[in-house]
């Protein structure tokens, strides 16, 4: 210390206390088990990178929580997760939790011999692994979850139990999920769940149920998590939950009783008001008085706090009177509530949809199909029904089209039936609605620019009052647009949004039950007025014009009963299409599948002699086709699936033969089955296999040549799109090369050759190889060359251009020191994942990141646990290179 002499004291304190905090820092090695080591990795871990990851994470949460929209018209959900739209906006949050908590992991980790002595990395892998969830990269969290189980001896490993299960549900894999239960449900029975677990365990458990609308199995558990849950909003959430368990199951007395608890809860008004609708709603009809329902209702819809909700009421009454399977009040009511909308768009479909369905029922399909086009306009994506509503929508708007083509060609058929002299009063008739209708619309148009002038001056009137301005353009302008709407509705009421929605008959040029008379263009004379001549261009008036009149006629009778028959399962319906189609078109091309038709759905019904009608029409007008043979031979249908059945064999026995290496065999099955009778997908299906064998035993040109007559001459099956994508792979890999035969022939060769050293090695490998399992494809990357944040910028740039529809995944981990893990999920096999990788590799190429920095691999979900925890890098590229051979 003697060149501290003389020193001033302060600067000697100054250099010593330096001194102290280099040994201090240099002595807090994460391989050293010491009492300080342990204190200052745990400390530092716990209220720095744990503590910023926590708070984004629960950041995250919050803003998830408050986007999250309840529907009332279903259960509601558990978590209060939103959509998985909005479940995606919260990624940013997540990504940081997950930076921040890895971070801490690398730096403060004190593993020694297979032992953490830093008790906060265990809660930072717990992190990480929600962090996962959140991002929707459910097979990661689950991963993670699942080491933190093996690893971890700890509460946080039974709470990575129940998430896993989580993680299972929201997948669809409903048996995963309830496996995970199970091993759970024993730790519960041995006392091991703290309260928060318990209230966890049950919640998860419910929400498995709920999820497979189980409502007997969910309710228990809903029980037991309102008595485990201390938070109100949270308690009041799961009892509501809980009665709707109970109205679902028919349960109405405890359904009753629990809507009342809720309300005692104080909860907020949405959900009292839903609970009183409900309460009325749950009212057993068959043993108690209705009347005291109906009055609870009309009482609400007196009360004037309530004035914005009275659409939901009218559909509470309708959706009451249909219990009391009193449709007609169920109408009534349903359009009470279109009347009384106010803005919840959501409540309106809902309506929409309860009065298609019901006209629906009632076989008054086209009065059903305007419902469900109203209906899909303001139904919520989110309703669970969704999708299935529009299926039917564009099922009845296929029908209803068939409709007015039938309608419209009768009348035009009827109308060129006339004479001239009624034939032109029918159209003088129909040029004076078109005037009329021409003069609405300039009366219209009048009115609007009164509107405007209105809006303008009142707009300027409340500028002057206040002094302020509510922006400039109309729908800037709350004022504005609340004047035009209370306009629009004083003059017009409630309209749908549809075509010419002014004109409350749409049918102004009608001749009896003529139909709609289609405009064109066409049909103007060049000043854009509407004559005789050019109404008469749509009349079937010469002979040629009647033939295609009645081509469209029989077209649509012949769709109409295909839609009957096989999507509406109308039998009454498609048999009288079909016969119509017979009687009115006995020439039609749709006669032999109307006949067979007729034969099939009289069979069915045990009306032998409709069906032998028709089995003799096709015997006797038909004889040369499948129809007729079929119904002549009755082995004649047998004799052809035997046909079938013996090329299925065929090429089942080539394609495992092509699996198990065995190509000549392969190839020798394949033209084996060129002797015998294929259909277009088995020719498909040979010819794609011939190419693969090709591609295996031949050259790459070679290969391209079989691949592209696949792609030419069976577009359409099954087999088209993967000989596309294979070909525009070799195409843009740059891999039709001149000596490929040789490098094949001499890969093939060292393949027959394989040592016992390489088949033990695979034998002892902890690794397994199932090539039709899920796969990711991992890049390990030298971070100390490479920018990992650009690298990722870049990979996402890619999957969003080339793979947008396939909903990938990226995550990165720490791996070591010096490199980190980019793994991209989820392939649904090897193959998907090895192509991506090579169109990966092929875009990274062009950007400046240098080769050397990084190096990419494709790994199955069974073995990835194994690789990314036991740091088996260099192991696992050995199996890589044995175990997957591409091209």
């Amino acid at each position: 210390m003697k060149h501290l002499t003389g020193k001033p004291l302060h600067l000697k304190i100054s250099l010593l206390g330096s001194l102290l905090l280099i040994l201090f820092f240099a002595g807090c090695s994460t391989q050293k088990n010491t009492l300080l080591n342990r204190n200052y990795h745990s400390i530092t871990t716990k209220y720095n990178g744990y503590f910023n990851a926590r708070e984004s994470y629960r950041d995250g949460l919050r803003r998830l929580s408050n986007m999250h929209e309840d529907n009332y018209e279903n259960v509601l959900s558990i978590f209060k997760y939103g959509s998985e739209q909005q479940m995606g906006s919260i990624s940013g949050n997540m990504d940081i939790a997950y930076q921040k908590a890895s971070t801490a992991i690398r730096r403060h980790s004190m593993n020694i011999r297979g032992v953490e002595y830093n008790r906060w990395i265990d809660d930072s892998y717990y992190l990480i692994a929600r962090s996962h969830y959140f991002r929707r990269d459910f097979n990661l969290a689950v991963l993670t979850f699942e080491y933190i189980i093996r690893q971890y001896d700890s509460p946080l490993a039974n709470k990575s139990k129940i998430w896993v299960a989580k993680s299972y549900i929201q997948t669809g894999q409903f048996n995963n999920a309830f496996q995970a239960l199970e091993r759970t449900t024993r730790n519960k029975d041995e006392g091991l769940l703290d309260n928060e677990a318990l209230l966890l365990y049950h919640m998860v458990y419910a929400d498995y149920f709920l999820q497979q609308q189980n409502y007997l199995e969910a309710s228990p558990h809903l029980e037991q998590a309102v008595r485990l849950s201390r938070n109100r909003n949270q308690r009041t959430r799961l009892t509501y939950i809980l009665a709707q368990t109970y109205h679902m199951e028919r349960n109405y007395p405890a359904a009753q009783k629990t809507y009342a608890r809720v309300l005692k809860l104080n909860p907020d008004f949405q959900m009292a008001f839903q609970a009183r609708i409900n309460m009325a709603m749950a009212f057993d009809t068959e043993s108690g008085d209705a009347r005291f329902i109906l009055s609870e209702l009309e009482g609400m819809l007196r009360d004037s706090k309530n004035r914005e909700f009275r659409d939901q009421i009218y559909y509470a009454l309708a959706q009451f009177s249909m219990r009391q399977r009193n449709t007609d009040k169920a109408v009534e009511y349903y359009n009470l509530a279109l009347e009384n909308h106010r803005g919840n768009n959501s409540q309106k479909g809902l309506t929409f949809l309860r009065l298609g369905e019901i006209y629906f029922d009632q076989k008054e399909y086209r009065q059903a199909a305007r419902l469900y086009d109203s209906t899909m306009v303001y139904l919520s994506r989110e309703y669970p029904d969704h999708e299935s509503a529009g299926r039917r929508n564009i099922m009845l708007r296929e029908l209803a089209g068939n409709l007015r083509v039938i309608e419209r060609e009768d009348s035009l058929q009827r109308l060129a039936s006339l004479s001239n002299a009624d034939r032109n009063a029918i159209l003088d008739k129909i040029i004076e609605d078109i005037q009329e209708q021409e003069q609405i619309e300039r009366e219209l148009e009048q009115e609007r620019a009164r509107m405007r002038q209105d809006m303008a001056r009142h707009g300027r009137s409340r500028t002057q009052m206040d002094g302020t301005s509510e922006g400039g353009w109309y729908f800037y302008n709350p004022s504005a647009m609340s004047f035009g709407r209370n306009e629009f509705y004083a003059k017009w009421g409630e309209r749908d949004l549809e075509d010419l929605w002014r004109i409350s008959n749409k049918r102004v040029m009608a001749f009896g039950d003529m139909g709609d008379f289609d405009m064109d263009g066409d049909e103007m004379q060049a000043g854009g007025r509407v004559t005789r001549a050019s109404l008469l261009e749509n009349v079937p008036t010469t002979p040629e014009k009647m033939e295609a009149s009645n081509s469209r006629l029989a077209r649509a009778y012949f769709n109409k009963g295909v839609l009957f028959k096989d999507r509406l399962i109308d039998t009454d319906a498609a048999i009288n299409s079909f016969e119509t189609l017979i009687s009115r078109f006995p020439q039609s091309e749709h006669r032999l599948y109307s006949a067979y038709f007729l034969y099939t759905l009289y069979n069915a019904a045990s009306n032998t002699n409709r069906a032998l009608v028709y089995k003799n029409m096709i015997i006797r007008d038909f004889p040369d086709t499948d129809f007729a043979k079929i119904l002549s031979d009755p082995n004649y249908a047998e004799n052809v699936r035997i046909r079938q059945d013996r090329v299925k064999h065929i090429y089942k026995q080539a394609y495992e033969a092509f699996l198990a290496g065995n190509y000549e065999l392969a190839r020798d099955y394949a033209h084996q089955a060129d002797t015998l009778e294929q259909s277009l997908e088995q020719a498909a299906q040979f010819s794609y296999l011939k190419a693969l064998i090709i591609g295996k035993t031949s050259d790459t040109y070679d290969f391209v040549e079989s691949l592209t007559y696949v792609k030419e001459n069976f577009e359409g099956t099954n087999v088209y799109e993967p000989a596309s994508n294979l070909l525009a792979y070799l195409g843009s890999s740059g891999l039709v090369t001149e000596d490929d035969s040789t490098r094949r022939r001499e890969r093939s060769r060292s393949g027959d050759a394989e040592t016992d050293e390489m088949k033990d090695f695979m034998e002892r490998s902890p690794f397994v190889y199932r090539p039709e399992s899920v796969h990711f494809y991992v890049l390990v990357v030298n971070t100390r060359n490479l920018q990992i944040r650009q690298l990722r910028a870049d990979i996402n740039d890619f999957n969003r251009d080339s793979y947008s529809e396939d909903n990938l995944n990226l995550s990165t981990l720490f791996f070591d020191e010096r490199r980190q893990l980019v793994t991209i999920t989820n392939f649904p096999d090897s193959e998907k994942a090895y192509a991506y990788g090579q169109m990966l590799t092929g875009f990274l190429s062009q950007k400046e990141h240098n080769p050397e920095d990084y190096n990419g691999f494709i790994i199955s979900v069974d073995n990835y646990p194994v690789f990314y925890q036991e740091r088996k890098l260099e192991e696992y590229l050995q199996f890589y290179k044995i175990a997957y051979t591409f091209d």
